[in-house]
């Protein structure tokens, strides 16, 4: 039996959400928060600044470029 071994890298080194520190923090909260509202507690969302919304844009753009 042929065994490959392909080296995993972490998320945080392939999925470009995760790899800005505070657009991660924001992402991560923002799933903690739903995944509650489905379960019926109710949380307070965290805010959406400016500056996460420009990251987004740039890591949205980034996944694009590398899916073509």
């Amino acid at each position: 039996m042929i065994e490959l071994i392909m080296k995993k890298k972490p998320l945080i080194e392939t999925n470009p959400y995760l790899r800005d520190p505070e657009l991660r923090k924001y992402l991560i909260e923002l799933n903690v928060v739903s995944s509650c509202a489905i379960e019926g507690v109710r949380v307070k969302y965290p805010k959406f600044t400016k500056k996460l919304q420009k990251k987004m844009r740039e890591a949205t753009q980034q996944a694009q470029n590398k899916n073509r």
